[in-house]
């Protein structure tokens, strides 16, 4: 390790106290003496922050990384800080010395020319001198000279009178003045002419003025002007912004800050209205996020709403701290805080991230480009670490995708033609109007183009280039869509404009026109967004792109929520990014550094390819735990003989269902405490309970376990079912012996919520089973589309489109085993159910590294089940 020194405070292994290391010169506080891969990714991680560079780190689940990865960064913010505070000290007192010198130098070449100038006053009043003395002489010789003249003019200097010359018409020529005692030293000026005075009064006030303006120039110098210097840009320290998948795992990423010495970093959770609101009467509605802004922006004719009012008055840490809330805190802290304050969580957040530093949020807030505008979210110069990124190229291909319906652009075309009646701005309303209903039309025109892709769904796709053809064919020209913008940039002026003249000052002439709703807004803006898409940079990602139509039948409600279901078609125009590096390119080039990290990133290059950014510092970190902690196996065949192969024709056999029932059966009743059992999808869970229910699988498996099975939707549901399972599990190790079951058993799928993000520490999940493997759904038209496009780009570097199919499967499939070993002195069973393993050798070896050198292959399945358990 470059330059690595280590102090411990206190003697003794993990968990014993704190740890003190220096790594590349920045000095690391670790709460307990970290394992090798928790040093190895620090190290990485320093090491990429310094160098402003991208990190790709693989580290086991259960390996403490999140503890690894807070420290890490936060260690060389602090050191960067004061890196920094010195810096613009040193530049601050660089840039008074240069402007001092610069003052100093300009009040001597100000002395310098207020000398120069005297000098040449001095040249000129000598040389008006010489001329007077020269006209008095030939003066006094024209007069005496000149017949009848009747002045009688003594040639003594000391008796010559002084008149004075007018220029008034009215008076004598000549008149007599006061008579005055010249001395002769000033004898010199007494025939000085009118122009010779005005010359030298010139001067003078020249010299004068000239005197007073470096006079002022003087003053701004000594005040140390920043006229002259220009002002120095002081350097900032870069902000990290911490992003995991879910708000649970944000939850488990807080109390891991709280339990290192950089607990008091200013610290936030971003969350959406969903999870913030305390509004009662907007957390009625279904939609809280039309209800909240509805509410703030329309105060005045509504009334507002009480708890973004008293927002502001957390609006600084300090504020927080003074009633009770620490940093390190987790969303829930913040809402309770919220409730007793009456402060809304949603605006409070917004208000500290200015002065945050550190920022933990959902990762879709840092790559979708909406949310972050709809955020205020500024990634320029900070620091972006992704935990758990295993699908860190699906989500960046779904920020740059949305779907539009068509009856939702049939409500906003008749949002506008309303406005348009009676509104601001008609015309531009009209035409905007018109442009939703010629992209309808062209839906509806092809329409009988759409084949069918299953049972109850149709659709066509066109690239890039074929879509903007085909509209510009029916007149949604790229000229044409610009103007369209114009008047679109109008209409929210004049809406923005509106709602403030009636929030501020309750206008009455405002209140009665009408507006166009938010939701209006952002199906316009959406329009907008799919043309934007394909056109930016002269079309360069128009190809990365595909535009796709379907028809599918849904059930819904006749009357909103309150009718009964009935079937109905819905026709949706898609825009489906099939290139990640679209939204992650915008990213990577304004950031200080990216860090990428989880469990499960092998094959690592695919991520350098696919997401289009460097990664220049790896690393695939071992387990903490020895082999002996975890038994792994493939189970090929079943205990009657039946191959045991996942692929969709064989789990609708009624042989291959009973088989897998019968094997379940024999694991729970063996196995201890909590079981993890994983389904390729809902459906698959669907029908092997309703077979296992008709053979009684299940009856004989709640003799020893509690079944619970992972809901479908619903935060409320999901909820009950982890309190069910934790409760049976927890109430299984207090009583064992006496209690009638011996733990529970968790039916969940692939890719869901129990698979990511969830703890199942010890006695939680003693054994997972895993049943196929999770291969996407090949019959899915984006499915189809990206593997197709990778095959056709793989001369960029891209994974061949069979090679990135499997990598989704196993991707998700490490995920779940990852359950199952949660920290250094957990233990537990992985049962590998699928044929598959035995006769592909790469699908074993696209396990985790940490269990593939584990895995045995079971050929004689009845002496394991009685043997996994005692050895474990």
């Amino acid at each position: 390790m470059d330059q690595t020194q280590a102090t411990q405070a206190t003697q003794g292994g993990p968990g014993t106290g704190p740890f003190v290391t220096t790594i590349s010169g920045v000095r690391v506080e670790f709460p307990c003496k970290p394992y090798p891969s928790q040093m190895a990714m620090m190290s990485k991680v320093i090491t990429g922050l310094k160098q402003r560079k991208n990190c790709l780190l693989e580290s086991p689940t259960g390996s403490g990384k999140s503890l690894a990865l807070l420290c890490s960064a936060l260690a060389w913010q602090r050191h960067e800080a004061a890196r920094v505070f010195k810096l613009n000290e040193e530049m601050e007192a660089q840039h008074l010395a240069a402007k001092q010198a610069q003052a100093k130098d300009r009040r001597e070449k100000v002395l310098e020319q207020m000398k120069k100038q005297k000098q040449q006053l001095e040249e000129q009043n000598r040389s008006l001198v010489d001329e007077s003395v020269f006209e008095s002489n030939v003066s006094r010789d024209i007069i005496k000279q000149e017949p009848g003249s009747s002045l009688d003019i003594s040639v003594e200097t000391s008796s010559i009178p002084v008149y004075d010359i007018t220029d008034d018409e009215d008076e004598d020529d000549f008149k007599p003045a006061k008579r005055t005692r010249i001395s002769k030293s000033s004898s010199t000026s007494i025939m000085m002419n009118k122009s010779g005075n005005d010359a030298l009064n010139s001067n003078t006030e020249n010299l004068q003025g000239n005197t007073e303006i470096k006079k002022g120039t003087q003053a701004d110098l000594e005040t140390d002007s920043p006229y002259f210097v220009p002002p120095i840009k002081e350097l900032t320290v870069p902000k990290i912004i911490f992003g995991t998948r879910t708000h649970k795992q944000i939850a488990q990423i807080t109390r891991e800050l709280r339990k290192t010495k950089y607990a008091n970093v200013r610290s936030i959770v971003l969350a959406s209205r969903d999870h913030t609101c305390i509004n009662p009467a907007v957390n009625k509605l279904p939609n809280k996020n039309e209800a909240c802004r509805e509410l703030v922006q329309n105060a005045q004719r509504n009334g507002g709403c009480q708890f973004h009012g008293r927002s502001k008055n957390l609006a600084n840490f300090q504020a927080l701290a003074s009633v009770g809330l620490q940093p390190a805190y987790d969303l829930e802290d913040l809402v309770a805080v919220g409730r007793r304050t009456k402060a809304c969580p949603y605006y409070v957040t917004r208000y500290l991230m200015q002065t945050a530093d550190i920022i933990f949020c959902p990762y879709n807030y840092m790559i979708d480009p909406s949310i972050r505008k709809s955020m205020s979210m500024d990634l320029d110069g900070h620091i972006l670490i992704f935990d758990e990124a295993h699908n860190m190229e699906d989500a960046a291909r779904e920020s740059s995708s949305f779907s539009l319906k068509q009856d939702e652009l049939q409500r906003c075309m008749q949002d506008c033609e309303k406005v348009a009646k009676c509104g601001t701005e008609p015309y531009a309303h009209e035409e905007i109007a018109k442009l939703i209903s010629t992209l309808s039309q062209w839906m509806d025109m092809q329409t009988p183009q759409l084949r069918e892709k299953s049972f109850n769904s149709s659709g066509k796709c066109w690239n890039g280039t074929d879509f903007l053809g085909s509209v510009h064919a029916s007149g949604m020209t790229q000229e044409g869509i610009a103007l369209h913008q114009t008047y679109f940039e109008a209409i929210i002026v004049q809406r923005d404009q509106q709602m403030e003249a009636v929030r501020e000052r309750g206008n009455r002439w405002y209140e009665e026109k009408p507006l166009i709703t938010t939701q209006s807004v952002g199906v316009i803006e959406s329009i907008f967004r799919l043309f934007t898409e394909l056109t930016r940079e002269n079309g360069r990602y128009r190809d990365d792109f595909r535009v796709a139509m379907s028809k599918d039948n849904v059930r819904q409600r006749a009357n909103g929520n309150s009718g009964p279901f009935r079937s109905v078609q819905v026709l949706s125009l898609h825009l489906w990014c099939l290139n990640p590096a679209v939204a992650f390119e915008d990213i990577q080039k304004q950031v200080h550094s990216i860090v990428l990290t989880s469990g499960t990133l092998s094959p690592m290059q695919s991520f350098e390819s696919e997401l289009g950014a460097p990664f220049p510092l790896r690393l695939e970190a071992s387990h903490v735990i020895d082999k002996n902690q975890v038994w792994a196996g493939v189970i090929g065949t079943g205990p009657n003989g039946v191959s045991l192969n996942g692929s969709y024709q064989n789990t609708e056999t009624l042989k291959y269902q009973d088989e897998l029932g019968e094997i379940l059966y024999r694991i729970c009743n063996t196995m201890p405490h909590g079981v993890l059992c994983f389904f390729p999808s809902y459906r698959m869970l669907d029908t092997l309970c309703n077979r296992w229910t008709e053979t009684n699988v299940l009856a004989r498996i709640e003799q020893d376990k509690i079944i619970v099975k992972e809901p479908r939707s619903g935060p409320d549901m999901f909820q009950e079912a982890m309190d069910n399972f934790y409760g049976a599990v927890a109430e299984s190790t207090r009583n064992s012996g006496s209690f009638t079951c011996t733990g529970a058993l968790f039916f969940a799928v692939y890719r869901g919520k129990v698979s990511e993000g969830l703890d199942f520490a010890d006695n939680n999940a003693r054994a997972v089973i895993c049943i196929g493997i999770p291969f996407p759904n090949v019959r899915d038209m984006q499915v189809e589309l990206k593997r197709d496009y990778n095959t056709r780009n793989m001369s960029r570097g891209l994974l061949g489109g069979g090679e990135w199919y499997e990598i989704q499967a196993f991707r998700a499939l490490n995920q779940a085993l990852g359950r199952c070993i949660r920290h250094r002195k957990d233990w537990g069973a992985i049962f590998l159910i699928d044929d598959r393993y035995l006769r592909t050798p790469r699908y074993l070896n696209s396990l985790s590294k940490w269990i593939r050198s584990s895995v045995m292959k079971i050929i004689c399945l009845s002496s394991y089940y009685a043997g996994c358990s005692h050895n474990l």
